[in-house]
């Protein structure tokens, strides 16, 4: 009912103006001759006087329709206003007032006078603007790809989607020789890039950051659930910057081209993501680039070691953050080429409550050295080597960091290199091969005693953001005490970027 009435009033304000209209715009033939005398010819064949009278009627006949359409205009500005109250009494609706209500002079209304206002946008207004999810200044590029899995395994790897190493067939390891196979849509990725405004009271610093996660945190092959993969913001300036947040770790830059999940860890290659504060300084040396990164991370990140199993972390309770960096130095090429060398650490703490082994307290070392080398614009070398001591919360050790029979710090070594030839602008070949090899004395029995791969990577890009992997995986794991596992693994997976 609350709305009947507005529409009611609404008709006759239509009627209303309908009827002003048809009498404005054309004015009386009366009218227009008294306007215009000079047109018309006198009449010589009238008298003065009445000629004169005549006149005198016209014009007060004139003002009484002039008188008339001021009543009409101000009747019209009453009405409007009443229903201009209703509806901001009934839905809270924009008033809509014509510019013809508040005319007061006879003149023909123009079109743009007639028309209404336009009306403010409904509280229900289902439509989202830019403006209302970004403020001045600010901007989002979405990124991402669209992909699906394939992987065949003669021998199960402990996970057959992220694989880590290669299970031994002993049956008393409680071992078989099946083989494995997985299909997923996991690695499917979704990513934000965001730019903001300078703050002047930080000497102009530029903020900008990073949103990316894919759907490798467990469910169900057809309820996958989300993960972040990076989330972090940044305040850059001419050659230093800060980052805070989940990413990439320092040390060990590189990964490589095969295994895109698990990227070979605990096979050779190290380095995660992780949260962590980072500062870098990177500055024109010569015609390259010296960089010079460090970091304070979270120890624990990665494998949440307990040695003590009180429900905390050993990283988190030895009350400090762990300790990366690097130094390295880029060389450009030509041609999008760029050659780098760089020399990246760590060193994280652990502490339990109660003794292990007759210790409480133990420490994390890792030196690692990468290199990039392109030698032709067709071929490009790459690796990484390392060493080190508890390197399970980095990826290293096979996966094992403390045996806990013996209080040691497992110590290891290892790395990975690769050739990358560009056949031809719609296909590339990468051999390579990754080895991690902790020190047999420091290990338990039926651990694992080294972690190696033999690879061959294809890429397809048939054009635009489309591409098309088949990689091929000779990967073996030794035991101490139990057979070795060994799987001939291929991968192959279908991408679409965006």
């Amino acid at each position: 009912m609350r709305n009947k009435i507005p529409l009611a009033a609404l008709c006759g304000v239509v009627l209303l103006v309908g009827s002003a209209t048809a009498q404005q715009p054309t004015p009386p033939a009366d009218i227009a001759a008294s306007a215009t005398p000079s047109v018309t010819p006198p009449n010589t064949d009238r008298k003065p006087d009445a000629g004169a009278a005549d006149a005198a009627g016209e014009v007060k006949d004139l003002r009484r329709r002039v008188e008339e359409l001021e009543e009409q205009n101000r009747a019209l500005a009453q009405t409007l206003a009443e229903i201009n109250a209703k509806l901001k009494a009934s839905d809270g609706a924009g008033a809509v007032v014509g510019a013809a209500a508040a005319t007061t002079t006879p003149a023909a209304p123009t079109p743009a006078a007639s028309a209404p206002a336009p009306s403010r946008p409904k509280s229900d207004d289902p439509y989202v603007r830019w403006s209302e999810i970004l403020s001045e200044g600010n901007r989002i590029k979405l990124y991402g790809f669209l992909r699906l899995d394939l992987d065949f395994d003669s021998q199960r790897p402990n996970n057959g989607q992220i694989p880590f190493f290669i299970t031994s067939p002993d049956a008393r390891a409680g071992g078989s020789d099946n083989g494995d196979f997985s299909m997923h849509p996991r690695l499917t990725r979704f990513g934000i890039d965001y730019t903001g405004p300078t703050i002047a009271k930080l000497k102009d610093a530029k903020v900008t950051g990073k949103f990316e996660a894919d759907f490798e945190n467990g469910g169900s092959e057809s309820r996958q659930i989300i993960r972040i993969r990076h989330a972090y913001l940044r305040l850059g300036w001419k050659d230093f910057a800060l980052v805070g947040g989940q990413t990439w770790d320092v040390v060990s830059p590189l990964f490589p081209v095969v295994n895109h999940d698990s990227l070979m860890w605990n096979a050779g290659n190290v380095g995660d993501r992780r949260p962590q504060l980072r500062a870098a300084y990177e500055r024109k040396a010569g015609r390259g680039k010296l960089s010079l990164v460090g970091a304070a991370g979270l120890t624990g990140a990665i494998d949440a070691q307990d040695l003590d199993a009180n429900g905390f972390r050993d990283g988190e309770e030895s009350a400090l953050p762990n300790a990366q960096g690097r130094v390295g130095y880029a060389l450009p090429l030509g041609a999008g080429r760029e050659a780098s060398f760089g020399v990246s650490g760590f060193y994280g703490f652990m502490k339990t409550t109660r003794p292990v082994a007759g210790r409480t307290e133990f420490n994390s070392q890792l030196v690692n050295l990468d290199l990039t080398l392109p030698l032709h614009p067709r071929l490009t070398l790459r690796g990484e080597g390392w060493w080190g001591r508890n390197l399970s919360d980095v990826r290293g050790g096979a996966g094992q960091g403390i045996n806990v029979a013996t209080g040691r710090e497992i110590r290891g070594r290892g790395g990975w290199g690769e050739a990358t030839f560009r056949l031809s602008r719609y296909f590339s070949v990468s051999p390579g091969f990754t080895t991690d090899d902790p020190l047999d004395g420091d290990l338990p029995s039926g651990g694992r005693t080294r972690n190696r791969a033999f690879y061959l990577g294809n890429r397809i890009t048939p054009g635009g953001p489309f591409s098309v992997g088949a990689d091929y995986l000779r990967w073996r794991t030794d035991y101490k005490g139990f057979l070795r596992g060994v799987n001939n693994r291929v991968n192959i997976f279908l991408q679409y970027n965006f």
